[in-house]
């Protein structure tokens, strides 16, 4: 593949990667009327709400879906979530509000510490005409969360209102996106599901069930769970196989000679890799970071480490691939590094330089969503990342070449970088 293809290439998928990724956090816009018959009634001749959250007072904002209804006293229903249950939810420093949510956690004896929370605010409607009252729009009353901050965590919003003896919750899972600089919710079911669990046999629960009321929108599958509390609640093999086979000498000498090819080519390529690694770390270190700084130094607010990790990230990478894929006779700011890149092996082409950056950052981002066991990668997310892979591995192919191509190259690759960032910090994503 010549550069000009290269070029090509790196063009139309920056573009169809951002553009798509941009398109699709529109299409969940949805302008409900808040009209009785959207809304449901948690118990007969009892105030009525509208199962979902919004970013304003308005069903324009909405958000996620209310999936959770505790019917009980405000301080039954609180006690229940804080006390009674195997999570254990804690507090997080009001001076978080900024962002999406907050969080705080730590495991002791295989059970889940969980934390008050103080996260961006959500609201949601209540007719309350059956008391005698009108529709008004609501925020939380409190927020808990179990998780990490800079990590991955469960979180919920807890809705009351003063005329009624239930407690409509919005559970779900989020993780920080160091790109966005704010956390994305990657699932809501599984949460409501844990929340659920937790009720289930306790012998301050009359009952646990679920009613299917169209909640269909925000992340939910059209059900509701119902947990009714008693009026006076009380005080996880891994199978390994082998497989063994006998090889001719043919067999066996084909084998050694494509190994030493291999071996060959892993050598030849050697900057590669740790092009590829370092990439790869640097993204990895920098989450590995923020999560070691949070729980080291408790004391101080983690938008403090973001403020310092966040440029970290963004510019490191570039540099890095920068760094790793010139060669040595390009004039560069880092001639220092490039004498100590010289000694990894030989410059790497322009192809193979893209390559080993998309790799690199692929499998950093892959790694992270697995260790923050983020099961299911929102599309519009997931070609964010893959605009972005592609932009560092532009800048990558660039770097490699010193003429006026690879000048162009690693002008479209920054071009690329910046707008991907751009998009994920407006919003856009």
């Amino acid at each position: 593949m010549d550069r000009r293809r290269l070029l090509l290439l790196g063009l139309v998928v920056l573009a169809a990667s951002y553009l798509v990724a941009g398109g699709l956090g529109d299409l969940t816009a949805d302008r409900n009327t808040l009209d009785r018959d959207r809304l449901v009634q948690p118990e007969e001749e009892g105030s009525y709400l509208w199962p979902y959250t919004s970013r304003e007072r308005s069903a324009d904002g909405r958000t996620l879906a209310i999936n959770l209804i505790v019917h009980g006293t405000d301080e039954q229903v609180q006690q229940a979530l804080t006390d009674r249950t195997e999570l254990e939810w804690e507090e997080t420093d009001p001076e978080e509000e900024a962002v999406e949510t907050d969080t705080e956690v730590a495991v002791e004896n295989g059970t889940v510490e969980w934390d008050d929370a103080h996260g961006s605010t959500r609201y949601t409607y209540v007719d309350t005409g059956p008391h005698g009252g009108g529709g008004r729009w609501i925020d939380e009353s409190y927020q808990l969360h179990a998780g990490s901050y800079l990590g991955s965590r469960h979180h919920i919003r807890a809705y009351t209102t003063p005329a009624d003896d239930w407690t409509a919750i919005q559970a779900h899972q989020e993780y920080w996106d160091w790109f966005r600089l704010r956390h994305t919710v990657t699932d809501t079911q599984e949460s409501r599901n844990e929340l659920e669990a937790e009720f289930l046999g306790q012998p301050y629960v009359e009952e646990v069930r679920r009613e299917y009321h169209g909640v269909d929108k925000g992340g939910n599958d059209g059900w509701l769970s119902m947990v009714e509390l008693e009026s006076v609640p009380p005080g996880t093999g891994v199978a390994v196989l082998g497989l063994i086979g006998v090889f001719t000498r043919e067999t066996r000498r084909a084998m050694w000679r494509e190994t030493r090819r291999l071996i060959g080519w892993t050598l030849a390529n050697t900057r590669g890799f740790v092009l590829a690694a370092a990439l790869g770390g640097l993204y990895l270190g920098v989450r590995s970071a923020g999560l070691l700084f949070e729980t080291a130094i408790p004391w101080i607010p983690p938008k403090a480490f973001v403020a310092v990790l966040y440029p970290v990230l963004v510019v490191g990478l570039p540099i890095v691939a920068v760094v790793l894929a010139q060669p040595l006779d390009a004039a560069t700011r880092f001639l220092r590094l490039q004498w100590v890149v010289h000694l990894l092996g030989r410059p790497l082409e322009p192809l193979p330089a893209f390559g080993f950056a998309v790799v690199g950052l692929g499998t950093a981002f892959v790694m992270d969503f697995a260790g923050l066991e983020v099961a299911a990668v929102p599309i519009e997310l997931l070609l964010h990342r893959i605009g972005l892979t592609f932009a560092l591995g532009l800048i990558a192919a660039g770097a490699a070449r010193s003429d006026a191509r690879g000048r162009g190259l690693l002008a479209l690759g920054l071009l690329g970088w910046a707008v991907g960032l751009g998009m994920a910090l407006f919003g856009y994503v």
